[in-house]
């Protein structure tokens, strides 16, 4: 048979037919409805549907590859401005421990100091107390001295560490009145604590 002839089934010697595919003949078998419905489906099928398949496999692998290479640079930007805020947190934290440490340093200082100037007011009070009791003996005062307190000088406060000079106000008591109340002469004293020297003397300044 030649190209000119339609594809289709053709009778043979034996009685049963044989397949021309336009082309060429195949072997086809003929098995009535059969080899009918094998040479509709033959004729339907795409003859490029392999490739089509592939290229559908392929453009699902490259559309999965997308989405993992996505995934990846998502998990990766995720991953970093997790490390970044896990940074600034741990900066922010640092920084609070230092200030509460130096707060907590400041406030120690600070109470080394004001616990400083009490005894240095003892000091001055002792001291005063020495003068007094040379000044009684040497007759200047009447003796004997009983004690010697010393406060701020209007009402001011030792605890006011802005204060680098603190002028104080003596009572140097020499009789006990009996009713709770003491007499005596008044000394004054003047502290400077920068260098913790200070000075007396007596009656007021």
């Amino acid at each position: 048979m030649t190209d000119d002839v339609p594809a289709g089934w053709y009778p043979t010697p034996d009685g049963k037919q044989k397949y021309w595919d336009g082309q060429k003949w195949t072997n086809l078998p003929w098995d009535g409805e059969i080899a009918s419905e094998v040479v509709e489906n033959l004729d339907t099928k795409p003859k490029h549907s392999k490739r089509r398949k592939a290229i559908l496999i392929g453009s699902g692998a490259l559309l999965v590859l997308a989405l993992v290479v996505a995934g990846t640079a998502w998990k990766l930007s995720a991953d970093a401005e997790a490390a970044e805020a896990a940074e600034h947190a741990a900066s922010i934290e640092k920084a609070e421990k230092a200030e509460k440490a130096a707060e907590a340093a400041e406030r120690r200082s600070a109470e080394a100091e004001r616990a400083e100037r009490v005894l240095s007011v003892e000091a001055v009070e002792s001291s005063v107390k020495a003068m007094a009791e040379g000044h009684a003996t040497d007759n200047v005062i009447d003796g004997p001295i009983i004690s010697a307190s010393c406060s701020p000088l209007g009402g001011g406060s030792t605890d006011d560490l802005s204060e680098k000079t603190t002028v104080f106000e003596c009572f140097v008591a020499n009789k006990d009145n009996g009713d709770g109340t003491l007499s005596g002469y008044t000394y004054s004293a003047t502290m400077n604590w920068t260098t913790g020297e200070y000075s007396y003397g007596l009656g007021s300044r």
